[in-house]
């Protein structure tokens, strides 16, 4: 004869809880899985933090070493003088007209900064403000 297996109420509320916990976990992570870490923060300069090439900035001393802020960009833009790519780090490009390191970018999404486009010819697009809404 079979004897039916009983839990007690302590199993079942625990047996519960594991669910809802392993539940809720799995909807975390569904939920962060679009989620990817900004390369250029907007608001880098005004948590007191260096802005790489391409951020946001109010002065030269918001700026990673050795770039400067051009305040001609609506919020600022950290750019560094260059002759070659090379000399502007990893994820920038050397936009040789301005012989100026800017963000590179690949679609107009990579470019995070409001106002901010992909701009240049193919295979050597970056961020940049379009020269009609730079400050005269």
């Amino acid at each position: 004869m079979l004897v039916p297996f009983s839990r007690s109420r302590d199993q079942e509320y625990r047996m519960i809880a594991r669910h809802l916990l392993t539940s809720a976990s799995v909807v975390l992570l569904l939920g962060c899985a679009s989620c990817t870490p900004s390369k250029t923060p907007p608001d880098a300069a005004k948590l007191g933090a260096r802005s790489p090439i391409g951020g946001a900035c109010v002065t030269d001393a918001s700026c990673e070493i050795g770039a400067t802020c051009d305040l001609d960009d609506p919020g600022g833009q950290c750019t560094k003088k260059c002759t070659t790519s090379a000399e502007c780090g990893a994820s920038n490009l050397c936009e040789p007209h301005e012989k100026e390191c800017f963000q590179a970018c690949k679609t107009q999404a990579d470019c995070l900064r409001p106002g901010y486009r992909c701009l240049g010819p193919p295979n050597a697009t970056f961020c940049d403000v379009p020269e009609e809404n730079e400050k005269p």
